[in-house]
């Protein structure tokens, strides 16, 4: 588990409710270690890479049919991590394969990751891309579900909570070990004892 994932802030409401989900799976035999998975912060800035590199060689394509929004998200985006040339793409694929190494002997041993979903609290609409920090500060929200993406592992998000001040529901994720049964399992354990009712009426 890692209630307040590397790589930016977590918010402490959105922490409570996964150390939530650690009590629940305890009770139900689940034996919970608070302990980060290796290369945490370099997953994310792989997957950044990644994504800019492929993103920048379809640019041509991609930006005339992009909206305004999306091309300040972008701009804003590709301001943190620049495209990158053939020679440092292929240094990237390199050391994504060692992050993959490293996540998969530690989910020999771990072979689930409990996190929050997303490390802040739903903003309003149009603030990712209200200004170019704003988009920023996006990005570093998503985190916790970068490191799935970057190794193609299974994850279930399953809700666990409210916000007690705005009343927004926070979920909690459960990444696996190219077990898609183990996190849903999980996830129902979770579900069934801090699951929300719904439909959820809107605040």
């Amino acid at each position: 588990m890692l209630a307040e994932p590397p790589g930016g802030e977590t918010d402490p409401n959105i922490a409570a409710v996964v150390q939530n989900a650690r009590a629940v799976l305890r009770a139900a035999g689940y034996e919970v270690v608070e302990i980060a998975p290796p290369r945490y912060e370099d997953a994310i800035t792989t997957r950044a890479q990644l994504l800019a590199g492929d993103f920048a060689s379809m640019l041509d394509q991609t930006l005339p049919i992009m909206g305004k929004n999306a091309v300040a998200f972008y701009t804003a985006a590709a301001s943190i991590v620049p495209p990158l040339d053939a020679a440092a793409m292929s240094r990237v694929y390199a050391t994504r394969q060692g992050v993959a190494r490293e996540w998969s002997q530690f989910m020999a041993q771990y072979p689930l990751v409990l996190s929050p979903t997303w490390s802040q609290l739903p903003f309003e609409v149009g603030f990712d891309v209200a200004s170019p920090d704003a988009s920023r500060l996006t990005l570093g929200m998503f985190r916790p579900v970068v490191p799935a993406n970057l190794l193609g592992l299974p994850s279930a998000c399953v809700p666990a909570g409210r916000d007690d001040a705005t009343g927004l529901p926070v979920g909690v994720l459960l990444t696996g070990r190219l077990r898609d049964d183990q996190c849903l399992d999980a996830a129902e354990v979770i579900e069934a004892h801090l699951g929300l009712k719904t439909p959820i009426d809107p605040v």
